[in-house]
């Protein structure tokens, strides 16, 4: 079941065991206040056939002067009339004599029943009141004890009375079942506008799992449903800035990929139409072979690294002096390239990763030696937390200042010169996963300086 159909349910049993509840006492007070009226009425017609048959007696004693006493009338009780002259009955109404023994005397509307507990009470127990039965009809009787040896029983119809109980039942019921669908369908219908940004979000999900269509919703809501969608949006955000970068990444390798590709094709293509190249020639053609595999393999390294995010996934947590990682990337480079470097550290400590630190020393060197002359030292410096890197070529334009760290660019100037475009970019990388900024500005003689600046 849908959470909707959940929460509808949910509302619709709440409504219905609190009108059911409600209905309940409702009805039993009810039923109270009916049975009370009932009893009220037997009560006092029976007090009023006591009272009337003693009165009666009375009178006839004075008459006649006999003096007789209470046991001596049980006999001679009359029903019929009250001390007034009214009927002590009515159409609901049964009124019945009965001496000791539970023998009836006098009746008058029909039968009542006798047993045990009535004839106790003719035997002088305290008065009795009881639900009864008639011929499938439902009465209340009360008996109550009359003279020495004797007792009156009144007993009235509850039918009308069970008649009110079974109306009022019904109404109940039926009010019960249409607030219930009432409540229900409120509740379906404000869970429907409560759940409608969770449909669209279930239906924005499908859709990107079917068309890859990565449109945020900008659903505006307050709400902890609106801050899910907000959430929502922002990975949907992030995807579809992870596949902007994925897809410049393929375009950009493919271009940069063409370019070595060509070379190596057309070298070898030379050689097999010119097959009596001379020592020297092949060796040349050997050589160049060799060098544009290399630089193929480092176009590939890094963009393997780039794109399989061992730059940017790998945790900085090591505590380590960035002083020693340059130290050791530096002397390195020199046994490489036998380029000189001027070095100046000071203690540095950080909490970051040595390999990925390791790699961007190494491609700013790199990018150093490749841009610098080989006669000029190349300068690295360490200090106040910020590592700087100085050749001394031609330096960059200004206008290309800007987008030296971006990901295969090459000016101008450096496309004559190996590589892949994807140094620096991994350096800022680098520096962007330990909370360092990267920078390169132009030095005021010559060359260029690039910096790392960290918190």
């Amino acid at each position: 079941m849908s959470l909707r159909g959940r929460v509808t349910a949910i509302v619709a049993v709440l409504v219905v065991v609190g009108i059911g509840a409600v209905a309940v006492i409702a009805y039993g007070v009810t039923r109270n206040e009916l049975t009370s009226e009932v009893d009220q009425f037997v009560k006092e017609r029976a007090q009023e056939i006591v009272e009337g048959q003693r009165e009666s007696r009375d009178r006839r004693d004075r008459n006649d002067g006999n003096g007789r006493a209470d046991g001596d009338v049980v006999g001679e009780v009359d029903l019929e009339l009250d001390r007034d002259g009214v009927t002590y009955t009515d159409a609901d109404a049964i009124v019945q004599a009965i001496d000791g023994d539970g023998v009836v005397i006098e009746s008058d509307g029909g039968d009542l029943p006798v047993d045990s507990v009535d004839i106790a009470v003719a035997s002088g127990d305290r008065a009795v009141l009881r639900d009864i039965e008639i011929d499938g009809e439902s009465y209340r009787m009360i008996t109550v004890p009359y003279g020495d040896s004797g007792a009156i029983q009144v007993a009235r119809s509850t039918a009308s009375t069970d008649s009110v109980l079974s109306a009022l039942g019904w109404r109940f019921a039926l009010v019960g079942a249409l607030f219930a669908a009432l409540a229900a369908l409120a509740g379906w219908l404000l869970m429907r506008r409560a759940t409608r940004p969770l449909a669209d979000l279930t239906a924005a999900t499908e859709r990107v799992a079917r068309t890859h269509d990565l449109e945020p919703l900008h659903l505006d809501r307050d709400d902890e449903i609106g801050r899910l969608a907000d959430s929502f949006d922002e990975m949907l955000l992030a995807l579809s800035s992870s596949r902007e970068q994925q897809r410049r990444l393929v375009q950009d390798a493919g271009h940069e990929l063409r370019t070595p590709l060509t070379s190596l094709r057309a070298n070898i293509e030379y050689m097999e139409r010119a097959p009596a190249l001379s020592d020297d020639q092949r060796g040349e053609l050997l050589a160049a072979l060799r060098t544009e595999t290399e630089e193929l393999g480092v176009l590939v390294n890094e963009v393997i690294a780039l794109a399989s995010g061992d730059v940017g996934d790998a945790d900085p947590d090591t505590e380590l002096d960035l002083a020693d990682v340059v130290a050791g990337a530096v002397e390195r480079f020199r046994r490489r390239t036998e380029h000189e470097v001027e070095l100046s550290l000071e203690p540095t400590p950080l909490v970051g990763n040595e390999a990925l630190l390791d790699r961007a020393v190494t491609n700013l060197l790199g990018n150093a030696h490749k841009f610098g002359p080989a006669d000029r030292p190349i300068e690295v410096c360490l200090a106040d937390r910020t590592l700087t890197v100085r050749d001394h070529g031609p330096g960059i334009d200004p206008s290309d200042l800007d987008r030296v760290f971006d990901r295969f660019y090459r000016s101008d100037a450096a496309r004559s010169q190996p590589g892949s475009g994807l140094g620096l970019a991994i350096v800022r990388q680098v520096a962007e996963r330990h909370g360092a900024t990267a920078r390169a500005t132009n030095a005021d003689a010559d060359g260029t300086v690039v910096t790392l600046t960290f918190p």
